[in-house]
């Protein structure tokens, strides 16, 4: 049986890229606006549907933001086969080239998304009868103050005005979700951020992959202290969570580098392949008995070039039916998602025999 935090609900297809929603989603979602409508002291009535529009508008943006991912990375000549919303936010499968300048683009492409829909919120918010200013702070209150509704707005003039209208409150809470968005992705300097992920791309060429990818990794940790002191000063939960977040995404980069630089020191090529793992190796003498955390790494190591192995054969299987299908059926058979398909196996494979 599957670890149940694992578990996601998929939605359907986007563009060839396949939806999913994971498990806990929902229940947060639920558990944040029950936490809205219990609150001390109490809020006013209907304050539960402001967080259920809030929760929506989340959900709606975060989509966005990594279908600009997605797109990115089909600029860089690489592909995206999926996305996972979750509670703090979401994950992009993509497959790029390993270049600079294809991780920066694919990274920016995402907050640029949400700045887009920064930039029309607050167009239409100018245009519109009381030409009310978007809320630039990101600790702007959303709810309501009284049961019918009524919210704070700030005017072109600078000046506070009450407003019931629903049109300038729905385009004021779009764009403080996508603004926080925004901040959140590029001031927080480390994994699995949009901001680290640029920040290490823009070292990469000056300062070496493995440099710039230990600078980015102690800036997260960094960042990571500093969300979660805000968490506790302020009692957030879903802040402290992120701020874990953080420091689980850089340690697993840590460790990825260590894995990868171990790999490079012990003479074997990865660009070439991993089918030699699966050879009879060797006796060598009896080495010292290893630590835990020794065992754990190696345990980790081979777990991912066996995951890397199976990728590589259901890649083939496919490539073969694809091919059949070619020929029994021509060219315009395929769809696009096969089309790019057979050309990163076609890029990878003349890669491999250089």
């Amino acid at each position: 049986m599957r670890d149940p935090f694992s578990w996601s609900i998929p939605l359907g297809r986007v563009f060839g890229i396949l939806v999913r929603v994971h498990i806990l989603f929902p229940l947060v979602a639920l558990g944040l606006i029950m936490r809205i409508s219990f609150s001390k002291p109490s809020p006013p009535d209907h304050t539960w549907l402001d967080a259920l529009q809030l929760t929506m508008l989340w959900f709606f943006s975060v989509f966005l933001h990594e279908l600009g991912h997605c797109f990115g990375a089909r600029k860089m000549n690489g592909d995206a086969t999926e996305i996972m919303l979750w509670p703090l936010g979401g994950l992009a499968q993509v497959d790029i080239p390993k270049n600079p300048r294809a991780h920066f683009i694919t990274a920016l492409s995402g907050p640029l998304v949400n700045l887009a829909l920064c930039f029309l919120c607050a167009l239409t918010l100018a245009f519109i009868g009381s030409s009310f200013q978007p809320p630039w702070s990101p600790f702007w209150p959303p709810f309501r103050i009284d049961a019918e509704g009524t919210m704070n707005l700030v005017n072109w003039a600078g000046f506070l005005e009450e407003t019931t209208s629903w049109f300038p409150i729905f385009l004021s809470r779009l764009f403080f979700v996508n603004w926080t968005l925004f901040l959140l992705n590029v001031l927080l300097i480390g994994f699995p951020l949009d901001g680290g992920r640029m920040l290490q791309a823009f070292l990469w060429p000056r300062i070496g992959y493995r440099q710039s990818t230990i600078m980015v990794i102690f800036t997260g940790f960094g960042c990571m202290f500093l969300v979660g002191l805000f968490g506790i000063i302020f009692n957030e939960v879903m802040v402290l969570c992120l701020a874990v977040y953080i420091y689980v995404a850089c340690k697993n980069e840590w460790q990825t580098l260590e894995m990868e630089t171990s790999d490079y020191e012990s003479g074997y090529d990865f660009s070439q392949g991993y089918t030699s793992f699966e050879r009879d190796e060797p006796q060598v003498p009896a080495k010292p008995r290893l630590s835990w955390w020794e065992r754990w790494k190696k345990a980790r190591t081979l777990k991912k070039i066996q995951s890397i192995i199976k990728q590589q054969e259901d890649e083939e299987i496919r490539m073969d039916s694809l091919l059949d299908k070619l020929h029994r059926e021509g060219f315009k058979s395929l769809t696009e998602e096969e089309h790019r398909f057979m050309k990163r196996f076609s890029d990878r494979y003349k890669n491999r025999s250089q």
